[in-house]
C-alpha cells in the first residue's frame, strides 16, 4: 500500500471541571469526551525518505511545530530503522483554536495511520502512550468515542454508549487563546453535587435536557467576560430549543446537543443569518466510522 485515507473528527466536552492547579504547571480536571462528526481529512502518501505536510489553509504551519509533524518524528524516534518517508496531506475543515481538538485529533490520527503504512505494528495502548507526549488530549483520539478525561485530560474511562444525538457547533470567527484562558482563571473549588459521573449517567440513559442542565465548563466565565458575543451565542441556541448549550474547552466554540434533527435543522438556520461559521453534526459511536478497520490495532 502506498496511501492511506481517512478522516480525523472533532470533539466536544459535555462537561469540564477544574480541580486545582498541579505541580507541573498544568491543571487537574475533569472532563466528559465526545467525538463529533465534524472531520478534517488526511491522506498519507509514502515516500523512499523524508517527512513533507502539505496543508490546504495557508494559515495552518507546516513545519515541525505543527502536531502533525511531531506526532510523524515521534514514530520515527521510536522505530528509527522502521520507519520510512512519507507526504501528509492534510485538509483541514475543523477550525484552528476553537476548542474543538482539531489539531490533537490530525495528531492521533497520523500515529495510527503511519504505524499501519510503515507496518511497524504498535499496539494502540502503546501509541495511546505516546501520544500523551504530544498533548493532553491526543489520547482520546486513539481511545473510545466517548469517555471520561481526568489528570490533564489523558487518565482516560471509556463509555460505552452507542447513543447517537445531533450536535450544532457555532465558531465565532476567531480563536481564543488557551493559554490566555487558563492564566484567567479563577478557581472555585467547592464541591458539586453533578460530577462527571452523574453526567455520563444521563447521557447513557438519554436524558439530554438533564444533561444539559447539569453540565457546566469552569472556563466559561473567563472566556466570555473577554467575549461577551460568545455568551450571546449559547443564549440565542439555548433559546432555539437546544437541550443545553456549553462552550466546548477552552473555546471559542459554542455547541448546543439536541434529540430531535428538525430542531436542531431549525436552530441551524437561525443562526446562519449570523457571522458565524456553523456545523450541524452527529455523536461518533465506533471509531471505524473514521478509520479504515486495518489502521485499528
Amino acid at each position: 500500500m502506498t496511501t492511506l485515507t481517512f478522516k480525523t473528527p472533532a470533539k466536544v466536552n459535555l462537561g469540564l471541571h477544574i480541580l486545582g492547579k498541579r505541580e507541573d504547571g498544568f491543571h487537574e480536571l475533569e472532563t466528559l469526551f465526545q467525538m463529533v462528526n465534524w472531520c478534517d481529512e488526511i491522506k498519507l502518501e509514502r515516500l523512499s525518505r523524508g517527512l513533507e505536510l502539505v496543508c490546504n489553509q495557508p494559515d495552518i504551519p507546516t513545519d515541525e511545530s505543527n502536531l502533525v509533524m511531531k506526532a510523524a518524528r515521534l514514530l520515527e524516534t521510536r522505530c528509527p530503522d522502521r520507519c520510512k518517508g512519507v507526504r501528509i496531506h492534510l485538509k483541514k475543515n475543523i477550525p484552528h483554536g476553537a476548542g474543538l481538538g482539531g489539531g490533537s485529533g490530525n495528531a492521533a490520527g497520523v500515529l495510527l495511520g503511519l504505524n499501519f503504512l510503515w507496518n511497524l505494528k504498535l499496539k494502540r495502548k502503546d501509541l495511546i502512550l505516546m501520544a500523551s507526549e504530544l498533548g493532553s488530549d491526543v489520547p482520546f483520539f486513539l481511545f473510545s468515542p466517548c469517555a471520561i478525561g481526568r489528570g490533564r485530560g489523558e487518565i482516560l474511562e471509556p463509555v460505552e454508549s452507542s447513543i447517537r444525538f445531533y450536535v450544532l457547533m457555532v465558531y465565532p470567527g476567531f480563536p481564543v487563546s488557551t493559554a490566555m484562558v487558563y492564566g484567567n482563571l479563577k478557581l472555585n473549588l467547592t464541591k458539586r453535587e453533578n460530577n462527571i459521573n452523574i453526567l455520563k449517567n444521563f447521557l447513557l440513559q438519554s436524558e439530554f435536557a438533564q444533561l444539559g442542565a447539569a453540565w457546566s465548563n469552569d472556563l466559561e466565565p473567563v472566556v466570555f467576560q473577554e467575549h461577551p458575543d460568545i455568551s450571546g451565542i449559547k443564549k440565542e441556541m439555548l433559546a432555539l430549543g437546544a437541550k443545553g448549550a456549553l462552550l466546548s474547552g477552552s473555546g471559542s466554540t459554542v455547541f448546543g446537543i439536541f434529540d430531535n434533527p428538525e430542531i436542531a435543522k431549525n436552530a441551524y438556520a437561525r443562526l446562519e443569518r449570523g457571522k458565524f461559521r456553523l456545523f450541524l453534526a452527529e455523536s461518533v459511536v465506533s471509531l471505524s466510522e473514521l478509520y479504515p478497520e486495518e489502521m485499528l490495532c
